[in-house]
């Protein structure tokens, strides 16, 4: 997520520098530190002016250089630099609770040896430790390195959608995607669009209101009516939309076991076992959000949904 140059240069930069005061700070050249704050600048990070003929430069208010400067002020004896350079940014997201290198590997989308190689310098240092069944947990007092982990994630998925539009709701986010509620049509091939629009791929008709929805990744081109339905849940698990989830998992070929991974990784797999539950039972066992076996009936005999 960030280089170790890159984080050198944050944690360097001290109210408002020159780009050249700063080279200096980091004993690097002048070329190679403007590189790093045009990045930076890219990214919202630092923002830069004009002095005449000098470019001045300065943290900007992202919430996640505050964690930052925090970390590096409390533990200013660590080269945070350095334990932070590579995957280890994206490893430490996901030490929100403990995990075993495997799952670590899994989340972070990385191999299970980098996950040790990386975490070995902050074990070392007593940042991380392992537990007596193996996972790796923070240790009391760094669990602010993953809030700034998942901050920073954040702040980059907000410079994201803002290059489409101002206005915007993120309702779920992890590493590398996130759901975007938004009120305006987005044409990037990375934006992929979801909600209730998307019924109507499936015969499912669905009068969708003026917000529009959109699932951010670089990593999936296509939109599986499993992660329609775990998208839907995110939206809103109200009664209506448990409703129209009944009616896609009745209509459409789901694979259970994929619609349950995918309802994991949205933090919806309860409310999915709960619809599973009413189909399997034809509604015998209900929650107070699902419909009476009759009402359903109705409503798949209207939009034509055999049960």
């Amino acid at each position: 997520m960030l280089t170790e140059g890159e984080v050198r240069a944050l944690t360097a930069l001290h109210g408002e520098q020159t780009v050249s005061e700063l080279a200096t700070n980091l004993d690097r050249s002048l070329s190679y530190t403007s590189e790093l704050i045009e990045r930076l600048e890219t990214t919202g990070l630092v923002e830069t002016r004009r002095q005449g003929k000098t470019k001045r430069t300065r943290l900007s208010d992202a919430k996640a250089l505050e964690l930052l400067t925090d970390l590096t002020q409390q533990y200013s004896h660590i080269d945070w630099p350095e334990l932070l350079s590579g995957a280890a940014i994206r490893v430490c997201y996901y030490l929100d609770t403990p995990r075993t290198a495997t799952e670590l590997a899994r989340r972070a989308d990385v191999h299970r040896s980098t996950v040790h190689r990386t975490l070995a310098p902050l074990q070392h240092r007593g940042i991380v430790y392992q537990t007596d069944d193996g996972a790796y947990a923070l240790n009391d007092g760094f669990e602010q390195l993953s809030v700034f982990a998942r901050e920073l994630a954040h702040h980059v998925h907000r410079q994201t959608v803002e290059e489409q539009t101002d206005t915007y709701t993120i309702l779920w986010e992890s590493l590398g995607e996130f759901l975007v509620q938004t009120t305006i049509e987005i044409a990037d091939e990375h934006f992929i669009p979801t909600g209730p629009d998307q019924f109507q791929r499936y015969g499912l008709p669905l009068l969708a209101r003026d917000r529009r929805y959109y699932l951010y990744s670089e990593a999936t081109s296509e939109l599986s009516p499993e992660m329609l339905c775990s998208h839907m849940l995110v939206v809103d698990s109200g009664a209506r939309t448990q409703s129209y989830c009944l009616l896609l998992l009745s209509h459409v070929d789901i694979d259970r076991d994929e619609l349950r991974a995918q309802a994991t990784k949205y933090g919806v797999d309860d409310v999915v076992d709960d619809l599973y539950t009413y189909l399997d039972t034809s509604g015998a066992q209900r929650t107070s959000r699902l419909p009476e076996w009759e009402d359903f009936q109705e409503l798949a005999e209207e939009y034509e949904v055999a049960l």
